[in-house]
């Protein structure tokens, strides 16, 4: 399935306007580290959660396939950031302590990734999967939701690999499987919402499919999202996530 996130025109968004939550979710990798000196950071994209794992571990290898993302990686003393896919990654066997996935496991070829994250873990490592997501709610205006369906319907999701992932496929895998599930608020202006849904695959596929311009996006939105959130006016928004961590079950 195709990959939106590979133009040079998606990568700049990502980078501009995705907030920072990787911290929150990382900090429930904590308790399961029983080693810090390599972390492995794939699909890294622009770098946000290559630089939240280096707040757990030494050092922090980041792998993404694009290299247009690569090229706006947040530098970092302790990451180093390379090209290549998530299932053939140039590491040593039973390298890592933590490896760490964030909202990109969908993109992945799933077996053969599990298989490559089993070659590379420590015995005692463990593999996060983590994602996070805009719930469509604005705290205190109901009627928010109205505008985020409108907003669905307009730029439906891209496809992508949508199969749960459970405890039999991770044991299948190798890995015992402990998932947490939690919700959590970003303070959010209109044009920092508006930067936001324009880094989603929602909007990128229809952009670079030529459908809309980024213009024609951002008017939009800024119609739809101005009679509830005046200029300046800072939205409480409430967005999912999840983190599963595997462990190898030698």
């Amino acid at each position: 399935m195709p990959n939106p996130f590979l133009s040079a025109d998606g990568a700049a968004r990502y980078a501009a306007g995705r907030p920072d939550v990787q911290p929150l979710v990382l900090e429930r990798l904590k308790p399961f580290l029983t080693g810090t000196a390599l972390g492995v950071d794939v699909a890294c994209g622009s770098g946000q959660c290559s630089v939240a794992l280096a707040d757990l571990v030494i050092e922090v290898r980041a792998y993404d396939i694009s290299p247009e993302m690569l090229s706006r990686a947040r530098p970092h003393p302790r990451v180093t950031y390379a090209l290549s896919p998530a299932e053939a990654l140039p590491l040593p066997d039973h390298c890592a302590d933590a490896m760490t996935v964030f909202m990109a496991f969908h993109w992945f070829e799933r077996g053969a990734f599990l298989r490559e994250a089993r070659r590379l873990l420590k015995l005692d490592g463990v593999l996060a999967i983590c994602n996070s997501w805009f719930a469509g709610e604005l705290v205190g205006k109901a009627e928010f939701s109205d505008v985020w369906q409108t907003y669905l319907k307009r730029y439906p999701s891209a496809e992508r690999d949508r199969r749960p992932f459970d405890e039999p496929e991770a044991r299948q895998a190798g890995f015992s499987l402990h998932s947490e599930h939690f919700t959590h608020l970003v303070e959010l202006k209109r044009e920092q919402l508006i930067a936001y849904f324009l880094t989603q695959s929602n909007t990128i596929a229809v952009t670079d499919a030529g459908r809309e311009t980024v213009e024609q996006v951002q008017v939009w939105l800024n119609e739809k999202l101005a009679p509830l959130m005046p200029e300046g006016e800072v939205g409480e928004f409430v967005f999912g996530a999840e983190i599963k961590v595997l462990t190898r079950l030698d």
